[in-house]
């Protein structure tokens, strides 16, 4: 039975050996954030992330909302109510909403 045992799973064998290489190797696999827009606050207002990381912005909001980095490296557009965008993390920094110049976030780049 033992001999058995080994052929019923080559697939999983395969992914574990590849799970363990990758971990041995010191890479991680990119992470999804979500960040909410409710009362025009960006929820929560320090997300920590890494580049490659995704951040998806929900607005629970009756209006339009940015989330644009402060450097303007990366912008959402416009997201409407009930609406998600997603972006990727280039680094960590500020973001605001352009609508809204007083609702400001933070990328924290530790986790």
């Amino acid at each position: 039975m033992g001999a058995r045992r080994g052929t019923r799973c080559p697939a999983l064998a395969v992914a574990l050996a590849a799970f363990a290489g990758a971990c041995a190797g010191g890479e991680r696999a990119p992470a999804r954030h979500e960040i909410e827009i409710r009362a025009f606050v960006f929820l929560p207002a320090a997300q920590a992330a890494q580049p490659g990381d995704t951040l998806v912005f929900v607005n629970r909001d009756a209006v339009p909302h940015t989330a644009t980095a402060m450097d303007g490296s990366w912008d959402t557009g416009s997201i409407p109510a009930n609406g998600t965008k997603a972006v990727a993390v280039p680094e960590a920094g500020a973001y605001r909403c352009d609508l809204h110049p007083t609702m400001t976030g933070r990328i924290d780049g530790a986790r």
